[in-house]
């Protein structure tokens, strides 16, 4: 009786696609990175810090870049959003607010280890421009009304969380891979690194406690099943894990911004990607495929291909820029 639900006899069954969960989370955390980053700067905090949020930031939003693009047909002719302006919709607003946001952070980042502080405006740009990059990848998903799920104002709150869950830990890790020596040392980075810690934790419980508030709406609970609940339970579970590990060594608190980020994952798949089960002209699908798809062949090269080029850019980044030898003083 669940399996299959058409109110509409010619309704396509939706395509659903790892990208865009993904991609969102990744921007949503580019925001919050770039937010942050600029407001460090603004403040005078020490260079570290501001690099730090910096270098996740630039991270975060490539990452969320390639997810944008790379699902496109033709994702080379990405420059025609250039070549024609046009502000009709989010989808042409981002084409404009991630790119400028992106640059903006590379040079915070670029600015970050040197002698002087970071400009003023270029700190403010960068600050100003995460705030938007997070509207925008609220807007993009409000403004999808064929998802009945996705258009309620409270999905932004839903989505900010999951972007300071996400971004809380990639900075964690990316502090973890700057520092791994002082900390293991007991250095002076190793106080705030065990805050993060704590913080990465709390988040995930958010993101449990957010998902399982997120309901279906009216005229299909009874059609919603245990999987509707499975990234709620799957990120509780995670918590409870990361709680049980505890915070002691380097590789219980990487496993703390793992898990924090993906517990963000997970919330974004189920407002978005489970969401398509409620899909336009009332057409009903079963939740159990929605969560399934999180293990398909395409998924997994989706989750292979941003975890890889978070990598390479984590790796690459800090030697390529000068910052990254002037932080090693601070």
């Amino acid at each position: 009786m669940h399996e299959l639900i058409d109110l509409v006899p010619f309704v396509n069954r939706p395509e659903w696609g790892a990208w865009e969960p993904l991609a969102l989370t990744m921007i949503l955390a580019g925001g919050v990175s770039a937010f942050g980053a600029g407001l460090a700067a603004l403040r005078r905090a020490k260079p570290f810090m501001v690099h730090v949020l910096a270098l996740a930031s630039c991270i975060s939003l490539a990452c969320g870049l390639m997810g944008v693009f790379v699902p496109l047909e033709q994702p080379l002719r990405v420059w025609e959003f250039a070549a024609h302006p046009s502000f009709s919709s989010w989808t042409a607003w981002g084409a404009y607010i991630l790119p400028l946001c992106l640059v903006c952070v590379l040079t915070v980042l670029w600015q970050s280890g040197r002698e002087q502080a970071a400009n003023r405006a270029v700190a403010l740009a960068a600050a100003a421009l995460g705030i938007l990059a997070m509207a925008y990848a609220t807007g993009e998903v409000r403004a999808c009304v064929g998802r009945v799920l996705w258009v309620g104002y409270w999905s932004s709150v839903v989505l900010t969380a999951a972007g300071l869950a996400a971004a809380s830990g990639l900075v964690l890790l990316i502090w973890l891979r700057l520092r791994f020596d002082d900390f293991n040392r007991g250095g002076s980075h190793a106080v705030p690194l065990l805050k993060l810690g704590s913080v990465c934790l709390m988040l995930q419980l958010l993101c449990a406690v957010l998902a399982l508030l997120v309901r279906a709406p009216q005229g299909y609970a009874a059609f919603v099943g245990m999987w509707w609940h499975a990234p709620e339970a799957l990120s509780a579970l995670l918590a409870l894990c990361t709680l049980l590990l505890g915070s002691g060594s380097l590789a219980r608190l990487a496993t703390r911004g793992s898990f924090a980020l993906l517990s963000a994952i997970l919330l974004l798949w189920k407002i978005i990607h489970m969401g398509e089960i409620f899909g336009r002209n009332a057409s009903l699908y079963p939740a159990r495929e929605a969560f399934a798809d999180l293990l398909t062949l395409d998924a997994l090269a989706a989750f292979g291909g941003t975890v890889g080029l978070m990598v390479v850019l984590a790796t690459v980044l800090p030697v390529l820029l000068p910052s990254a030898s002037k932080a090693k003083q601070i």
